[in-house]
């Protein structure tokens, strides 16, 4: 389902046009306002796009604003994840970083806890042994493992998550810890791009950064 097939949508005909390139999405301003700090100020403002009701937006690819409209207008998202060992990979954690740099761009809160969810359900099925496939308790599919390039763009989206006060929970924490902390061995194991991939991070988080020295410091205590 998408935004244009939602109740909200379907209530009354769209007053408003969102310009993106060449694309025109018709919108209701009284679904946009309330949630878009962006979109109420530029309605609200004596400008000519205002007074025409045509809002351009030129820093957003169409099919990232379908993802953001989507999730303003209640519809079902889909994750931008890939599926899998290439869940973290770098065309995934790209989709990741240009939606929730919309949001940022129009000033919406609480997309990125939506998000961050399906960070955490594929953290969650990590194994911590990258050399074997850890069935899961009912007997089907396999826990997922990751490249060790892939580390560093977790570290960067979850430092990103957290920053939009956002954080995963404690066992998926875990679990990426002890992964990442099984291959530690040499400059370019996943335990070493990890901690290099954190101490690079140009604006950390205190709250993320702290969930990681915890989530250490339990693992050594386990041992």
């Amino acid at each position: 389902m998408s935004f244009k097939e939602t109740p909200f949508y379907k209530f009354s005909s769209p007053d408003i046009t969102i310009l993106i390139g060449g694309d025109e999405i018709p919108a209701h301003e009284y679904v946009l306002t309330p949630q878009s700090e962006f979109f109420n100020a530029a309605l609200r403002s004596e400008t000519k796009e205002a007074l025409q009701r045509r809002i351009k937006l030129p820093e957003i690819r169409p099919e990232v604003m379908t993802e953001v409209l989507n999730w303003l207008y209640r519809a079902p998202l889909v994750s931008p994840l890939d599926t899998g060992d290439t869940a973290f990979c770098d065309k995934s954690m790209a989709k990741m970083k240009e939606i929730l740099k919309a949001h940022d761009i129009l000033q919406i809160k609480g997309a990125a806890r939506d998000y961050c969810k399906f960070v955490e359900e594929n953290l969650q099925k990590l194994g911590t042994d990258p050399t074997v496939r850890h069935p899961h308790e009912d007997g089907y599919g396999t826990y997922n493992t990751f490249h060790r390039n892939y580390t560093g763009n977790i570290v960067s989206t979850l430092n990103d998550l957290y920053s939009c006060d956002c954080r995963i929970s404690k066992d998926a924490m875990t679990r990426l810890v002890a992964t990442v902390s099984y291959d530690n061995k040499g400059p370019d194991a996943r335990l070493s791009r990890f901690m290099s991939a954190v101490e690079k991070l140009e604006t950390p988080n205190g709250t993320y950064f702290r969930d990681i020295s915890l989530a250490f410091a339990a693992l050594r205590m386990a041992k």
